[in-house]
């Protein structure tokens, strides 16, 4: 009972966009330094509880396939990608023909090896030149600019100062009409992402979608275990603003 009335307060909180970044910047500050944001966890959670997050599973595919149609819907003349987080790099394996480059990231040398696997079991990849480079997103510096940079559930692990530092950054990477998508899971914490991202991006579009295993239904429900994903795309603000 009482740990129900904790997550509704804070989602309630985390809805007022400006009452909840300084309210989620707060539990930041008294949190500390994350174990999310550490090579070894990942390196020992993919061989463990995270190994799905390597590719093979329906929710993985969903999400690199909506990724890539959306990508394709505002950005059709795209030729590059970056993909934050890429894990095992299955957003390659998803793309379409137009796109000739493709650039891989993760924290974890444990996915970025899963990623050269996978992607060498791939014939379309063999079509496409492709990098996978192991390092965090606010330490990686790209040699290239691209048309479509994907943030690729990798928010959730940065402090909303990083969000906002590694939004204005790789924006600076962006060809001339080149697209931000992000992808963000139903929860309460998300809504403060959100506030930080639209203060330096304008909103472009979006798919909101849900797995539902276990109920029919035409309503996106609060569900930990299949949350509801929003992939959105963004582009810089005229003028910076």
């Amino acid at each position: 009972m009482i740990q129900k009335l904790i997550s509704q307060t804070k989602r309630f909180i985390y809805a007022i966009p400006h009452a909840g970044v300084r309210f989620y910047g707060l539990v930041e500050f008294c949190r500390g330094k994350r174990h999310h944001q550490d090579r070894d966890y990942w390196n020992d959670s993919l061989a463990g509880w995270a190994s799905s997050y390597l590719g093979g599973t329906l929710s993985i595919d969903l999400r690199n396939s909506v990724t890539v149609l959306l990508a394709r819907q505002v950005a059709p003349e795209a030729r590059s990608v970056l993909d934050l987080g890429c894990a095992g790099a299955t957003l390659a394996r998803h793309l379409g023909p137009e796109v000739d480059f493709y650039c891989g990231v993760d924290i974890s040398d444990v996915a970025i090896s899963k990623g050269r696997e996978n992607l060498a079991e791939s014939n379309r990849s063999r079509a496409v030149t492709h990098l996978l480079e192991v390092s965090t997103v606010q330490d990686y510096q790209p040699s290239c600019r691209f048309d479509v940079i994907v943030f690729n559930e990798v928010m959730y692990y940065l402090t909303l100062r990083q969000i906002k530092d590694s939004i204005r950054r790789y924006a600076g990477f962006l060809s001339p009409g080149g697209v931000i998508l992000v992808s963000l899971k139903d929860h309460e914490m998300c809504r403060c992402v959100q506030a930080v991202i639209l203060e330096d991006l304008r909103f472009e579009h979006a798919v909101l979608y849900q797995e539902q295993p276990a109920r029919r239904g035409w309503k996106t429900v609060q569900n930990r275990e299949s949350p509801a994903f929003l992939i959105q795309a963004f582009r810089p603000r005229e003028g910076g603003k």
